[in-house]
């Protein structure tokens, strides 16, 4: 049976005995790949019901939050992400804590919350390659991609989901591998578009043209598998970018060629081609049948944030065709539903961060709760509370608030077994404190020790080394994974909006990385991450080296 037709019990019994939650959820899987929100759901809410273990619990959860996502319940969908994240915890299940936080990160992005997302997707990276688990690692570097696209910060997008099709190619996954490309045709898109607008037209031509060159392979893995909607998708960015290099007519009848259908295809791929088509005759100068495009995607388009980009569109094409009075009304049109999108988006972030916030209190005061349940006597409790804040004096960096090296001593006291030390120096940092002054300079330690603990999942350690030196202890990570770590703290560094501790500044920092498996001593270890760590500066800084072919 065709998995996008509708059933009227999805998660019916087979042969007279129902399915596992294993087989449910699988099946669920399965519908949501193909982009079936609501029979997913209902397999998700059916596996919940027949399996109450904390595991299945946060699989069908991580699902029901893709779900919502997908239907625009955002509130809905943050409860049931931050839900299965307490409980693949609770279940040590990585790879569906990676999953959840992935759903999470995309809702955050949605509203509004960028930076939160950028840091929710890291963490779903972190869970996801300490998992194991290579579709979960996939999915977490596909919604890095998706944000930085959103961000408009075009390479890092393409870098990302560069990552994630190699991943998609491991796991033999060519359907994601397709849409993947399809992904980084948009970013191609996005930047040539930028490009073309600052004057550079040999640059963005030869953008656009990669772009159209990503979404023909796209298409046509789509198509091979008989997934219509990526299909569909796909075609509509051919289109778009073979028109950019001139070759409007070609592009148009590549989209007529494609016939809707109201049964399977989703009012968004049906407007997604009207509109494209639209823009095409528009720049063909065939103004009349660009309104009629325009037209019928308005009353198809599904939501406010599409009506509005519809009423823009038909606005331009009258205005072109001297028709000022109809221009004029979708213009209207088009600033009234800007003011309401605005209005509502706002609404809709306030609920997604009041979820976000009783999520932290309930939490809070469950510890606060187990607290007081395994309390000692309050004299006992008062000498502990003494001694624990001397000890963190002692090896705590009073700038930063990172553990120092004399903590880092102690962590390694009983070897460094699977983990992995990076050596981590800012760059020219005498320059910033000759440049900028020394508060700002202690500002960017400040701000790098945040970028370190950021970076840090559980089990992981950051350290203020000393001056502007930095250490990070990656528990669990052999060689590879170890410097891919290291490079995303490089990454981090180099990303962050300096500008806003001073108007100019700039900081990157080098990086030198040892695997415990590496030397017998700690001190040998940290030898070698320091004598790489002195070959990253001296081959240019802003790198990181680790063994041999890691860098």
């Amino acid at each position: 049976m065709d998995l996008l037709t509708p059933s009227p019990d999805p998660a019916g019994p087979r042969n007279g005995t129902g399915p596992t939650a294993t087989e449910l959820l699988r099946r669920s899987q399965e519908l949501l790949d193909r982009c079936d929100a609501r029979n997913a759901r209902a397999l998700a809410t059916r596996a919940r019901s027949v399996d109450d273990q904390p595991a299945t619990q946060a699989r069908a959860l991580a699902i029901v939050s893709v779900c919502d996502r997908m239907e625009d319940k955002y509130p809905e969908g943050m409860s049931a992400g931050l839900a299965a994240i307490e409980l693949s915890r609770a279940a040590g299940d990585l790879a569906t804590e990676a999953r959840a936080r992935s759903g999470v990160a995309r809702i955050l992005l949605v509203a509004g919350e960028t930076e939160d997302a950028v840091q929710e997707s890291h963490l779903a990276l972190d869970a996801a390659d300490a998992s194991g688990d290579l579709s979960a690692r996939m999915n977490a570097l596909t919604t890095i991609g998706v944000v930085c696209l959103s961000v408009e910060n075009f390479d890092l997008s393409l870098a990302y989901c560069e990552r994630a099709a190699e991943t998609a190619r491991m796991i033999g996954d060519e359907v994601a591998g397709g849409a993947l490309m399809d992904t980084m045709a948009c970013a191609y898109l996005g930047h040539a578009d930028a490009v073309r607008a600052a004057g550079d037209e040999a640059r963005a031509v030869e953008m656009y043209r990669s772009a159209a060159e990503l979404s023909r392979k796209a298409m046509l893995v789509a198509r091979r598998h008989g997934h219509r909607r990526f299909e569909a998708t796909a075609l509509a960015n051919l289109a778009e970018g073979l028109a950019a290099v001139g070759q409007e007519l070609g592009a148009l009848r590549l989209l007529e060629s494609w016939q809707p259908d109201p049964e399977f295809d989703t009012a968004y791929t049906i407007t997604h081609h009207l509109d494209t088509r639209g823009g095409i005759c528009l720049a063909l100068g065939r103004y009349s049948q660009a309104a009629e495009l325009f037209a019928d995607a308005l009353a198809l388009a599904e939501g406010k944030q599409s009506a509005m980009a519809y009423h823009k569109h038909l606005a331009e094409a009258y205005e072109r065709a001297g028709d000022l009075a109809r221009a004029l009304d979708n213009h209207k049109a088009f600033h009234a539903l800007f003011e309401q999108i605005v209005s509502e988006s706002a609404q809709r972030g306030a609920r997604v961060a009041a979820v976000r916030l009783e999520t932290a209190q309930a939490k809070a005061a469950a510890e606060q709760e187990r607290v007081r349940a395994e309390s000692l006597s309050d004299t006992n409790r008062e000498l502990i509370l003494r001694t624990e804040h001397l000890l963190q004096q002692s090896h705590e960096d009073p700038l930063t608030g990172l553990a120092n090296r004399r903590a880092m001593e102690h962590l390694v006291e009983a070897g460094l077994g699977s983990r992995t030390v990076a050596l981590v120096d800012v760059d020219h940092f005498k320059h910033v404190n000759d440049a900028f002054s020394h508060l700002v300079g202690d500002e960017v330690l400040r701000r790098l020790g945040r970028i370190m603990l950021g970076s840090c999942r559980a089990g992981d350690s950051a350290v203020r080394y000393g001056g502007e030196e930095f250490a990070i202890l990656f528990h669990g990570l052999d060689e590879q994974a170890g410097w891919v770590a290291a490079e995303r703290v490089r990454v981090a560094v180099q990303s962050f909006d300096w500008s806003t501790v001073a108007d100019g500044l700039v900081v990157t920092v080098s990086i030198g990385v040892a695997h415990g498996a590496e030397a017998d001593s700690f001190a040998e270890v940290l030898a070698l991450a320091d004598e790489r760590l002195y070959s990253a500066k001296s081959s240019g800084r802003n790198r990181v080296l680790a063994a041999a072919g890691l860098r």
